[in-house]
C-alpha cells in the first residue's frame, strides 16, 4: 500500500525519523518536476571545476551586493 504525505517543513525531520524506526516502512523520496529540474541544473553547474568556480564566484558577488540587473529584451 502506498501513501503520499504532505508534511510542514518544521515537522518533516521528526516524522521521517519516526518512519525510519518502523522496520516495515520503506521510504521513497518523491520530488516535484520543478524541484527535480532545479536539482538537475544545480548538479550540472557543479559537475565541472570551471562551472563550479564560476557559480560560486557569482554567488559571492551577489552576496556582496555587486549584482547587476538587466531588463528583458522583448520582440
Amino acid at each position: 500500500m502506498k501513501y503520499t504525505l504532505e508534511i510542514p517543513d518544521q515537522e518533516a525531520e521528526f516524522v521521517l525519523e519516526l518512519l525510519r524506526r518502523i522496520t516495515s516502512v520503506k521510504l521513497t523520496p518523491v520530488t516535484s518536476k520543478g524541484k527535480k529540474a532545479a536539482m538537475n541544473t544545480t548538479e550540472y553547474l557543479m559537475s565541472t571545476r570551471t562551472n563550479r568556480e564560476r557559480l560560486l564566484a557569482s554567488i559571492e558577488r551577489l552576496e556582496r551586493g555587486e549584482g547587476v540587473q538587466h531588463d528583458l529584451i522583448e520582440d
